[in-house]
């Protein structure tokens, strides 16, 4: 399958036991690659100006990169200073990892890491409750749209913090944000200054560019916020699940949901529920409308206008789900 541009599509994915390349024929997702099934993988991300060019960050071992589609993978470098890597951020001609400690490092075309250090200093205090003598974590990062120097950096648990000059300086972002256990944030492409905050108790959004914060959780019992992401035409999808991962051992384990928002999070429909894998990463689907949703049980869910059917199953845990090629 090609793109407009004549480019191949495919879907990569990031799992606890290795990276996962899929394509597209006849309507039907097929597994054309696997590697790297060594390692637990905590974050993917494809470069905005080459879509063969491919960065999966690792609970371990930092950084892998292929430049190639998967064909090939090596690791970065250098390697990320602490190779306890949690998150990334692939900005043009720039990549920046988030750590455990909580810190930001920045690399640009090969050249050595650089620390940002407002992020740990921001970071100061927090701590990850599972696993306390670690401290808090970087969990997510993102970069806003309307201006791109304007950077978002998700910590577990320890708030939201933003930068306005490029990761350089950083300040808290948390006026109405009452949960520091912030797990993804969403700059939305198509709603000016809009932000959405997936969190350990519930839901945010901010209209003025995550200057002030509103609650927007869905009603119901589910409030562990897992993921949050935007498709082509502008839907807000949030996934949510009942109790946090360390109480999914009963039957329905994350019995999670996703929700639907067409008008920036003010209101939610049900998309899906009662999915027993709790929604961790989703990417939007391609064509103007829809997600695809992938799951702590290993499936990836394919959610639009006109429904939602499974695409992928078998899978180990998935972490981190992209399009490049």
């Amino acid at each position: 399958m090609s793109r407009d541009d004549g480019k191949a599509e495919a879907l990569h994915l990031a799992t606890y036991s290795g990276w996962y390349r899929f394509e597209q024929h006849d309507q039907q997702w097929t597994q054309t690659d696997r590697a790297l099934t060594f390692w637990k993988m905590s974050s993917l991300q494809v470069d905005p100006a080459n879509p063969r060019h491919i960065y999966i960050a690792t609970e371990h071992s930092g950084l892998f990169i292929t430049d190639n589609g998967g064909t090939d993978w090596k690791r970065a470098k250098p390697n990320v200073p602490r190779l306890t890597t949690t998150s990334l951020l692939a900005l043009p001609g720039t990549i920046l990892a988030g750590t455990v400690p909580a810190a930001l490092y920045s690399a640009s075309n090969g050249s050595s890491w650089q620390e940002l250090k407002g992020v740990r200093l921001g970071a100061t205090g927090g701590s990850f409750p599972p696993s306390p003598e670690l401290g808090a974590r970087t969990r997510f990062l993102a970069a806003d749209n309307e201006t791109p120097h304007r950077l978002y950096a998700a910590i577990e648990v320890g708030g939201l913090l933003v930068s306005d000059d490029g990761g350089q300086q950083w300040s808290p972002a948390t006026k109405g944000l009452d949960d520091p256990d912030v797990h993804q944030v969403l700059p939305s492409a198509k709603t000016n200054r809009l932000v959405v905050a997936a969190c350990g108790e519930g839901a945010y959004r901010s209209t003025d560019r995550g200057e002030h914060w509103e609650n927007v959780t869905p009603p119901g019992n589910r409030t562990f916020g897992s993921s949050v992401t935007e498709d082509n035409s502008g839907t807000i999808y949030l996934a949510m699940a009942l109790g946090r991962p360390n109480t999914w051992l009963r039957k329905e384990r994350a019995d999670a949901a996703l929700f639907v928002s067409t008008d920036g999070g003010a209101h939610w429909n049900i998309a899906i529920e009662k999915l027993p894998g709790g929604i961790m990463a989703m990417c939007p689907a391609l064509g103007a409308r829809g997600v695809l949703a992938s799951t702590s049980e290993g499936d990836v869910v394919h959610v639009g206008p006109s429904g939602s059917r499974t695409i992928i199953s078998g899978l180990p845990s998935i972490t981190a789900i992209a399009l490049g090629a």
